[in-house]
C-alpha cells in the first residue's frame, strides 16, 4: 500500500480495500489522538497495542516508511529512462482503478448521473487549467501532505495523483525522499563532507508533518461521510477521476518561453505550460507505450481479483 501511495494511478487506500484490510485500517486509525502519541513516547507498546490495534497500524507504517525511500529511487531511475513508458504504465493503472469504481457503482439513476457530471466537471476542469507550478512554500507543503493522505483514505483517489495537480509531485516524493536517503547514507557511512540538502529536508519534515494530522483529521471525518454518503462519494469519485484523466496523459509536450524542447511533467518552471498531443504512430516507442499501458492496466486487475485478506486482526484478537 505504501508504494501504490507513491503512483499516480493508484490509490493505496483501493490497494486497503481489494486486499481486504481496508475498514481495519479506517477504524484503526481513527482511534488515534494526542495520547496516543503520549503513549508512544513513553514506549508503553502494550497499551498502544491494545487501544489502538498498535501492531496493525505500525504495520502498514513501516511498510509505508519503506516503499517511500524504495520507490522513490527506481522511480527516479525510471524517470531518467524514459518518462512516456513511466506515465503509460501510471494512465493504466488510473484506467484499471476507474474500471473497479464502476464496477463497484451498484445504483444508476438520475441522482447517480448528478455526482458523477459534478465529479467529471471538477476534474475537467483541472485537465484544461494550467498545471499549478511547483511550489516550495512550506505552508502550501503541509497543505499538500494535508491533502495527499486522501489517497490513503479515499479509494480511488490517489495521492500522489493529486500531488500532481498541485504540482508538487517530483519535489515531494522524489527528491525530497532522495535527499533524506543520501543523507542518512553518509551519516551511516560516516562520510566526511556529510552533505545535506538542508531546504528539501526541511520541506520534507513539513509535507510529514501535514500527512499525519491530514492522516487523523481525514480518517474520522471521512469515515463518518464514508458509512452514510459511501455511494455518492465514490459517484463524485468517478467522475472526477474520469475528468482528469487528460492530465496523465502519457503524450505530452512541455512548452516555455524559453525553448520548445519535449521534455517531462516533472520539470517545473513558471512559465511551463502543458500542452497535451497525440501519439506518432510512426514511431516504435508509441506501441511500446500502449503496451505499458495495458499492463498497468492488468496489475491492477489482478491484484483487484487475486489478491485476499480473510483474517481480520482488529476484530479477532
Amino acid at each position: 500500500m505504501g508504494t501504490a501511495n507513491k503512483l499516480p494511478g493508484i490509490s493505496g487506500g483501493l490497494v486497503a480495500l481489494i486486499t481486504g484490510f481496508y475498514h481495519e485500517m479506517i477504524e484503526s486509525i481513527k482511534t488515534l489522538n494526542i495520547k496516543s502519541f503520549v503513549i508512544i513516547f513513553k514506549g508503553d507498546f502494550k497499551k498502544f497495542n491494545s487501544k489502538h490495534n498498535g501492531v496493525f497500524i505500525l504495520t502498514i507504517l513501516f511498510g509505508i516508511i519503506v516503499s517511500y525511500f524504495t520507490t522513490s529511487k527506481i522511480l527516479d531511475y525510471f524517470f531518467k529512462q524514459s518518462e512516456l513508458y513511466v506515465w503509460s504504465i501510471f494512465y493504466g493503472m488510473i484506467i484499471a482503478s476507474l474500471m473497479i469504481l464502476i464496477k463497484n457503482n451498484k445504483n444508476w439513476d438520475f441522482k447517480t448521473l448528478m455526482f458523477l457530471i459534478s465529479g467529471f466537471s471538477i476534474g475537467f476542469l483541472f485537465s484544461i487549467s494550467n498545471p499549478i507550478s511547483e511550489n516550495q512554500n512550506l505552508v502550501f507543503v503541509f497543505f499538500c501532505g494535508f491533502i495527499s493522505v486522501c489517497g490513503m483514505i479515499i479509494p480511488g483517489i490517489s495521492g500522489s495523483f493529486l500531488l500532481i495537480l498541485l504540482g508538487n509531485y517530483k519535489l515531494l516524493l522524489i527528491d525530497s525522499v532522495n535527499a533524506l536517503y543520501d543523507s542518512l547514507y553518509n551519516f551511516i557511512n560516516l562520510n566526511s563532507s556529510f552533505e545535506h540538502d538542508l531546504n528539501l529536508l526541511q520541506i520534507l519534515i513539513f509535507f510529514t508533518l501535514g500527512s499525519i494530522i491530514g492522516l487523523i483529521f481525514l480518517s474520522k471525518l471521512l469515515s463518518v461521510l464514508i458509512k452514510k454518503y459511501n455511494e455518492n462519494i465514490n459517484q463524485l469519485i468517478i467522475g472526477f477521476v474520469t475528468g482528469s484523466l487528460l492530465i496523465i496523459w502519457p503524450w505530452k509536450m512541455i512548452s516555455n518561453n524559453l525553448n520548445h524542447n519535449k521534455s517531462s511533467i516533472n520539470t517545473s518552471t513558471s512559465s511551463n505550460e502543458f500542452l497535451k498531443y497525440l501519439p506518432d504512430f510512426t514511431e516504435t516507442s508509441t506501441y511500446i507505450a500502449f503496451l505499458w499501458i495495458i499492463i498497468g492496466l492488468f496489475i491492477v486487475l489482478f491484484l483487484e481479483k487475486n489478491v485476499k485478506r480473510t483474517k481480520n486482526i482488529w476484530t479477532n484478537r
